[in-house]
């Protein structure tokens, strides 16, 4: 995947419909990635411009978007974090959280600066970044099992 010219970030977005099983990777620009700085501004910037009022939390046609900041993927400490931006089941309204960790981290080194994630699928499913491939798995053998179990059966 092709660098951007903005340090920080790949300049890049994976799309994932459910519905329809698919993805796509689309370019942000450098003007995009200026003007809404990090995780959450880029979430809620495609938020409210993608989810039509009146949508529900739980809708089909709700978005669930993923992203990491400019300096997710450095050296610095604690700037692994990702942004979760939605709309929320408590206020149905647009919703957004951070978690620490490695997720960022990786979400960037995997070639994406976010994820958004729309459609519903009519079986449980996961979604596998490898080497520049992605993949939406079935899930149903995951169902039930702990976390640590879920973790090294993806890996096997």
């Amino acid at each position: 995947m092709a660098t951007s010219v903005f340090y920080g970030y790949t300049g890049n977005l994976l799309r994932v419909d459910l519905s329809l099983k698919s993805s796509g990777a689309e370019r942000l620009s450098e003007d995009l990635l200026k003007k809404y700085i990090g995780g959450a501004a880029l979430g809620i910037k495609y938020i409210y411009d993608e989810v039509k009022p009146g949508t529900e939390w739980f809708d089909p046609e709700n978005r669930l978007f993923l992203g990491a900041g400019p300096l997710s993927g450095t050296r610095l400490a604690g700037t692994g974090s990702v942004a979760l931006v939605s709309k929320g089941a408590m206020t149905n309204g647009m919703t957004s959280t951070q978690a620490n960790g490695f997720f960022g981290a990786f979400l960037r080194f995997s070639g994406f600066d976010a994820i958004i994630v729309q459609g519903q699928s009519p079986s449980w499913v996961y979604l596998y970044i490898h080497d520049g491939q992605v993949e939406i798995k079935d899930a149903t053998h995951l169902l039930g099992q702990t976390t640590s179990d879920t973790e090294r059966m993806i890996k096997e």
